[in-house]
Protein backbone atom coordinates (compact mmCIF):
# COMPACT_ATOMS: atom_id res chain seq x y z
CA UNK A 1 0.00 0.00 0.00
CA UNK A 2 2.78 2.46 0.94
CA UNK A 3 4.60 1.55 -2.27
CA UNK A 4 1.53 2.38 -4.36
CA UNK A 5 1.00 5.68 -2.56
CA UNK A 6 4.65 6.61 -3.02
CA UNK A 7 4.51 5.73 -6.71
CA UNK A 8 1.42 7.91 -7.18
CA UNK A 9 3.13 10.87 -5.53
CA UNK A 10 6.19 10.44 -7.74
CA UNK A 11 4.03 10.43 -10.88
CA UNK A 12 2.17 13.52 -9.75
CA UNK A 13 5.40 15.40 -9.08
CA UNK A 14 6.81 14.30 -12.44
CA UNK A 15 3.68 15.52 -14.30
CA UNK A 16 3.85 18.88 -12.53
CA UNK A 17 7.49 19.23 -13.54
CA UNK A 18 6.72 18.46 -17.15
CA UNK A 19 3.93 21.02 -17.19
CA UNK A 20 6.17 23.70 -15.71
CA UNK A 21 8.92 22.98 -18.24
CA UNK A 22 6.44 23.04 -21.12
CA UNK A 23 5.00 26.44 -20.13
CA UNK A 24 8.47 27.94 -19.89
CA UNK A 25 8.95 27.30 -23.64
CA UNK A 26 5.76 29.25 -24.63
CA UNK A 27 6.29 33.03 -24.81
CA UNK A 28 3.73 35.04 -22.92
CA UNK A 29 1.44 37.25 -25.03
CA UNK A 30 1.50 40.81 -23.72
CA UNK A 31 -1.08 43.37 -24.83
CA UNK A 32 1.54 46.05 -24.25
CA UNK A 33 4.06 44.54 -26.65
CA UNK A 34 4.03 46.04 -30.18
CA UNK A 35 5.67 42.88 -31.51
CA UNK A 36 2.68 40.81 -30.41
CA UNK A 37 -0.03 43.29 -31.40
CA UNK A 38 -1.12 41.31 -34.45
CA UNK A 39 -1.38 38.15 -32.38
CA UNK A 40 -3.53 39.92 -29.82
CA UNK A 41 -5.88 41.06 -32.59
CA UNK A 42 -6.27 37.44 -33.65
CA UNK A 43 -7.21 36.40 -30.14
CA UNK A 44 -9.34 39.32 -28.99
CA UNK A 45 -11.69 41.93 -30.50
CA UNK A 46 -9.71 44.88 -31.87
CA UNK A 47 -9.23 47.80 -29.51
CA UNK A 48 -10.34 50.87 -31.50
CA UNK A 49 -8.27 53.15 -29.31
CA UNK A 50 -5.14 51.41 -30.58
CA UNK A 51 -5.96 52.01 -34.26
CA UNK A 52 -3.95 54.62 -36.18
CA UNK A 53 -5.69 58.00 -36.56
CA UNK A 54 -6.37 58.87 -40.21
CA UNK A 55 -5.35 62.48 -40.89
CA UNK A 56 -8.33 64.59 -41.87
CA UNK A 57 -8.32 66.53 -45.11
CA UNK A 58 -7.59 70.23 -44.62
CA UNK A 59 -10.29 72.38 -46.18
CA UNK A 60 -10.22 75.93 -47.54
CA UNK A 61 -13.41 77.78 -48.46
CA UNK A 62 -12.42 80.51 -50.92
CA UNK A 63 -15.16 82.73 -52.27
CA UNK A 64 -15.80 85.89 -54.26
CA UNK A 65 -18.84 87.96 -53.36
CA UNK A 66 -19.90 91.33 -54.72
CA UNK A 67 -20.67 92.64 -51.22
CA UNK A 68 -17.01 92.35 -50.22
CA UNK A 69 -15.75 93.79 -53.51
CA UNK A 70 -17.54 97.11 -53.53
CA UNK A 71 -18.22 100.14 -51.35
CA UNK A 72 -21.83 101.08 -50.61
CA UNK A 73 -21.92 104.75 -49.63
CA UNK A 74 -25.48 104.63 -48.32
CA UNK A 75 -26.66 101.11 -47.38
CA UNK A 76 -30.06 102.47 -46.38
CA UNK A 77 -30.67 103.49 -50.00
CA UNK A 78 -30.31 99.90 -51.26
CA UNK A 79 -33.59 98.22 -52.14
CA UNK A 80 -33.13 94.86 -50.41
CA UNK A 81 -36.22 93.51 -52.20
CA UNK A 82 -34.66 94.03 -55.63
CA UNK A 83 -32.93 90.90 -56.90
CA UNK A 84 -30.38 93.09 -58.71
CA UNK A 85 -29.29 94.84 -55.52
CA UNK A 86 -29.76 92.62 -52.47
CA UNK A 87 -26.45 90.80 -52.87
CA UNK A 88 -24.50 94.06 -52.69
CA UNK A 89 -25.05 94.22 -48.92
CA UNK A 90 -23.01 92.11 -46.49
CA UNK A 91 -22.80 89.23 -46.05
CA UNK A 92 -23.73 88.73 -49.72
CA UNK A 93 -25.20 85.58 -51.22
CA UNK A 94 -21.95 83.72 -51.85
CA UNK A 95 -20.53 84.63 -48.44
CA UNK A 96 -23.70 83.27 -46.86
CA UNK A 97 -23.23 79.97 -48.70
CA UNK A 98 -19.58 79.92 -47.63
CA UNK A 99 -20.63 80.34 -44.00
CA UNK A 100 -23.00 77.37 -44.27
CA UNK A 101 -20.25 75.23 -45.77
CA UNK A 102 -17.86 76.26 -43.01
CA UNK A 103 -20.43 75.33 -40.36
CA UNK A 104 -20.63 71.80 -41.80
CA UNK A 105 -16.99 71.19 -42.74
CA UNK A 106 -14.96 73.32 -40.32
CA UNK A 107 -12.90 74.69 -43.21
CA UNK A 108 -10.98 77.97 -43.24
CA UNK A 109 -12.59 80.97 -44.96
CA UNK A 110 -10.78 83.15 -47.50
CA UNK A 111 -12.45 86.07 -49.27
CA UNK A 112 -11.22 86.81 -52.80
CA UNK A 113 -11.03 90.62 -52.92
CA UNK A 114 -9.95 92.81 -55.83
CA UNK A 115 -7.60 95.74 -55.38
CA UNK A 116 -9.93 98.04 -57.35
CA UNK A 117 -13.49 97.64 -56.00
CA UNK A 118 -16.45 97.27 -58.34
CA UNK A 119 -19.25 99.78 -58.48
CA UNK A 120 -22.15 99.18 -56.13
CA UNK A 121 -24.47 100.01 -59.04
CA UNK A 122 -25.64 96.76 -60.59
CA UNK A 123 -25.45 97.86 -64.23
CA UNK A 124 -22.07 99.56 -63.84
CA UNK A 125 -20.68 96.50 -62.08
CA UNK A 126 -21.84 94.17 -64.85
CA UNK A 127 -20.50 96.50 -67.55
CA UNK A 128 -17.03 96.28 -66.00
CA UNK A 129 -17.41 92.52 -65.60
CA UNK A 130 -18.30 92.21 -69.29
CA UNK A 131 -15.22 94.20 -70.30
CA UNK A 132 -12.98 92.04 -68.08
CA UNK A 133 -14.42 88.87 -69.54
CA UNK A 134 -13.92 90.10 -73.12
CA UNK A 135 -10.28 90.88 -72.33
CA UNK A 136 -9.80 87.64 -70.36
CA UNK A 137 -8.46 89.96 -67.65
CA UNK A 138 -6.94 88.96 -64.34
CA UNK A 139 -7.82 91.72 -61.84
CA UNK A 140 -5.26 92.22 -59.07
CA UNK A 141 -6.18 90.85 -55.64
CA UNK A 142 -5.41 92.28 -52.22
CA UNK A 143 -4.68 89.10 -50.25
CA UNK A 144 -3.05 85.70 -50.57
CA UNK A 145 -3.34 82.29 -48.97
CA UNK A 146 0.05 81.91 -47.30
CA UNK A 147 -0.22 78.16 -46.71
CA UNK A 148 -2.08 76.95 -49.79
CA UNK A 149 0.13 73.86 -50.00
CA UNK A 150 -1.40 72.64 -46.73
CA UNK A 151 -4.92 72.43 -48.15
CA UNK A 152 -6.24 69.28 -49.81
CA UNK A 153 -9.76 70.47 -50.60
CA UNK A 154 -10.81 73.91 -51.83
CA UNK A 155 -14.47 74.87 -51.93
CA UNK A 156 -14.68 77.69 -54.49
CA UNK A 157 -17.62 80.10 -54.40
CA UNK A 158 -18.68 82.82 -56.83
CA UNK A 159 -21.67 84.55 -58.42
CA UNK A 160 -22.55 83.88 -62.05
CA UNK A 161 -21.27 86.87 -64.02
CA UNK A 162 -21.84 86.69 -67.75
CA UNK A 163 -22.26 82.90 -67.78
CA UNK A 164 -19.00 82.20 -65.96
CA UNK A 165 -17.04 83.18 -62.84
CA UNK A 166 -15.89 86.74 -62.19
CA UNK A 167 -12.42 87.15 -63.68
CA UNK A 168 -11.02 87.69 -60.17
CA UNK A 169 -11.76 84.02 -59.46
CA UNK A 170 -9.44 83.08 -62.31
CA UNK A 171 -6.78 85.39 -60.85
CA UNK A 172 -7.08 83.33 -57.69
CA UNK A 173 -6.85 80.02 -59.59
CA UNK A 174 -3.81 81.23 -61.55
CA UNK A 175 -2.02 82.24 -58.34
CA UNK A 176 -1.49 78.77 -56.86
CA UNK A 177 -0.57 75.23 -57.79
CA UNK A 178 -3.72 73.11 -57.58
CA UNK A 179 -2.06 69.86 -58.68
CA UNK A 180 -3.52 66.92 -56.80
CA UNK A 181 -6.08 69.05 -54.97
CA UNK A 182 -9.85 68.71 -55.02
CA UNK A 183 -11.81 71.81 -56.07
CA UNK A 184 -15.53 71.97 -55.30
CA UNK A 185 -17.44 74.90 -56.85
CA UNK A 186 -20.55 76.58 -55.41
CA UNK A 187 -22.46 79.40 -57.03
CA UNK A 188 -25.23 81.94 -56.48
CA UNK A 189 -26.77 82.61 -59.87
CA UNK A 190 -29.67 84.04 -61.83
CA UNK A 191 -31.71 82.30 -64.51
CA UNK A 192 -28.65 81.10 -66.45
CA UNK A 193 -27.66 78.67 -63.69
CA UNK A 194 -24.05 77.48 -63.51
CA UNK A 195 -23.65 78.15 -67.24
CA UNK A 196 -20.02 77.59 -68.32
CA UNK A 197 -18.45 78.29 -64.93
CA UNK A 198 -17.57 74.71 -63.95
CA UNK A 199 -16.18 73.97 -67.42
CA UNK A 200 -14.02 77.09 -67.21
CA UNK A 201 -12.78 76.19 -63.72
CA UNK A 202 -11.75 72.73 -64.94
CA UNK A 203 -9.83 74.33 -67.79
CA UNK A 204 -8.08 76.68 -65.37
CA UNK A 205 -6.90 73.89 -63.02
CA UNK A 206 -6.33 70.85 -65.28
CA UNK A 207 -4.24 69.02 -62.67
CA UNK A 208 -6.92 69.24 -60.00
CA UNK A 209 -10.04 67.14 -59.50
CA UNK A 210 -13.09 69.40 -59.91
CA UNK A 211 -16.25 67.91 -58.41
CA UNK A 212 -19.88 68.68 -59.21
CA UNK A 213 -21.03 72.14 -58.18
CA UNK A 214 -24.10 73.33 -56.34
CA UNK A 215 -26.00 76.35 -57.61
CA UNK A 216 -28.61 78.36 -55.75
CA UNK A 217 -30.71 81.00 -57.46
CA UNK A 218 -30.15 84.46 -56.00
CA UNK A 219 -33.86 85.10 -55.29
CA UNK A 220 -33.80 81.89 -53.25
CA UNK A 221 -30.99 83.31 -51.12
CA UNK A 222 -33.27 86.02 -49.78
CA UNK A 223 -35.76 85.35 -46.99
CA UNK A 224 -36.58 82.66 -46.12
CA UNK A 225 -33.19 80.94 -46.32
CA UNK A 226 -34.23 77.47 -45.18
CA UNK A 227 -34.71 76.08 -48.69
CA UNK A 228 -31.36 77.39 -49.93
CA UNK A 229 -29.50 76.08 -46.90
CA UNK A 230 -31.22 72.70 -47.29
CA UNK A 231 -29.98 72.55 -50.90
CA UNK A 232 -26.41 73.21 -49.78
CA UNK A 233 -26.71 70.66 -46.97
CA UNK A 234 -28.01 67.93 -49.30
CA UNK A 235 -25.16 68.62 -51.71
CA UNK A 236 -22.58 68.33 -48.94
CA UNK A 237 -24.18 65.07 -47.79
CA UNK A 238 -23.90 63.65 -51.31
CA UNK A 239 -20.24 64.66 -51.41
CA UNK A 240 -19.80 63.07 -47.96
CA UNK A 241 -18.40 66.25 -46.43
Amino acid sequence: MKKRLWAGMVCALAFAGLTACGSADIPAVSTNSPANHSEVQNLEPADNSAQPVIQERKILIAYFTWAENTVVEDPSAVDVDATTSASVLAPGHVAQMAAWIQAETGGDLFSIVVAAPYSSDYDECLDRAADEKAANARPALTGTVANMADYDVIFLGYPDWWATCPMAVFTFLDSYDFSGKTVIPFCAHGTSGLAASVRDIRAAVPNATVLDAVGVQRPGMDTPLDAARSTVQSWLDQLEY
